[in-house]
């Protein structure tokens, strides 16, 4: 019988949301994104906290002063587009240690349609994220002791452990984890394509102290927005394309389609 999650409401996801990145992940993070990559991280690999998609920290800034918090939400992945230029943001974060919207181990918005962060705990990545590193299941998981049971179980096989994690997780968590990988891999994919169309021209290989000076100084526009403003894509398609992110459509097709093969 399959283990099904539960999630024990310890409120130990959001109360330390600064670095829970990988040794590895950190050290890809010190060695190319800070200047190496279109996308440069905006602050120090100590300071990485969860990250909100600008369309998800939109929300947010408006649910914070519903509350009447202050979540100080900033820019953390900007693009320096020698075009135009202005910083493109593609990811904003909360430069806190604790998520301000926890309180006495209880979720100020749970009833809003929080980040995919938020809503893909127990999960670090799901099996499809496309890396360099050979799949390894361990590497899917945070720490949470709801996970007791459902680890010991998991299969091996990548088919076997996709079709356990759909039944073992009938939160959404699995799902929610599966889309927010697709998006990752939809921003780079776009990010790409918008340079070969020569829409942008990314910032590479200056100091990083100058580029950072030079994002901050910047006229700033969301990475949808701008997505929008240079024509790529019309606003009707990008209200589509982020519902469809909303609802998890594209996971629930990866999902099904890997199973079937």
């Amino acid at each position: 019988m399959i283990p099904i999650f539960k999630c024990q409401q310890c409120g130990k996801c959001c109360d330390h949301i600064r670095g829970r990145i990988s040794k590895e992940e950190k050290e890809f993070l010190r060695k190319f994104a800070y200047g190496k990559m279109p996308l440069v991280q905006l602050l120090p690999v100590e300071r990485v906290s969860f990250p909100l998609w600008d369309w998800e920290a939109k929300r947010f800034m408006k649910w914070q002063k519903e509350v009447n918090i202050d979540a100080k939400i900033k820019p953390s992945r900007a693009i320096l587009d020698l075009n135009s230029n202005k910083a493109i943001i593609v990811t904003y974060s909360m430069d806190v240690s604790s998520c301000p919207f926890l309180q006495d181990k209880k979720c100020l918005i749970y009833d809003k349609k929080r980040a995919y962060v938020c809503r893909l705990f127990p999960f670090n990545k799901g099996p499809f994220l496309k890396t360099n590193e050979a799949f390894n299941k361990d590497d899917m998981f945070g720490t949470c002791p709801a996970l007791k049971d459902i680890l010991p179980k998991l299969p091996y096989d990548k088919k076997d452990i996709v079709k356990f994690l759909d039944k073992a997780f009938p939160d959404g968590s699995f799902l929610n984890v599966v889309q927010h990988d697709l998006i990752t891999e939809w921003e780079n994919k776009t990010i790409i394509a918008l340079m070969k169309a020569k829409k942008i021209r990314p910032a590479m290989n200056y100091p990083y102290e100058f580029l950072k000076k030079r994002i901050d100084n910047a006229e700033k526009i969301d990475f949808t927005d701008f997505l929008v403003e240079s024509g790529f894509i019309s606003r009707e398609e990008m209200d589509r394309l982020i519902n469809h992110f909303d609802n998890n459509i594209e996971a629930k097709g990866k999902i099904k389609e890997f199973i079937n093969q």
